[in-house]
């Protein structure tokens, strides 16, 4: 794809676009393009390595990218709803488990839960929910973060013969 060849370089794919929708956290646009790559991580990560590092496959109690995909249910903030939008956005579904809205201004969503006073996107779980709202800024805060600390774990870069890292 490119120069998008590794694992790690999707890893960077989501760097730049989660810097970006930092940059513009009201932005539909880049939270959708941040989700999307997000998500579909995982199957680089298996693809590229995982799917034959038996090591990492005892850590985790895996086995194939299904039982690798339940795992990250569990383990990773936002993994699900994450998916749930990627694919609700690549097959034009709006029927996805969690309501989705852009706040543009004052007296317009939840009390307390976005930033005082400036747009953002606001997703909401449902009333039977016991945390009801998040952000969208709280979501790739949250998967983004994982997603560092699975490669630092998981994945550390290494130094061959004093080169760039692989």
């Amino acid at each position: 794809m490119f120069d998008i060849i590794t694992a790690r370089d999707f890893l960077s794919k989501l760097e730049a676009e989660y810097a970006d929708f930092k940059a513009q956290p009201a932005s539909a646009r880049h939270a959708l393009n941040c989700t999307i790559t997000a998500y579909h991580l995982h199957e680089w990560v298996w693809g590229d390595w995982l799917k034959g590092d038996y090591a990492t496959w005892r850590r985790l109690s895996v086995r194939d990218i299904k039982s690798f995909e339940e795992w990250l249910d569990r383990e990773c903030p936002g993994f699900a709803l994450a998916r749930n939008l990627a694919n609700g956005a690549k097959h034009f579904n709006r029927t996805v488990s969690s309501e989705t809205q852009r706040v543009a201004s004052f007296g317009e969503g939840p009390y307390g839960v976005g930033p005082y006073g400036t747009p953002y996107l606001l997703i909401d779980y449902g009333t039977d929910k016991p945390e009801r709202w998040t952000t969208g800024e709280q979501l790739m805060d949250e998967i983004v973060t994982f997603w560092r600390q699975f490669f630092q774990t998981y994945r550390p870069e290494k130094v061959l013969d004093g080169n760039s890292p692989t």
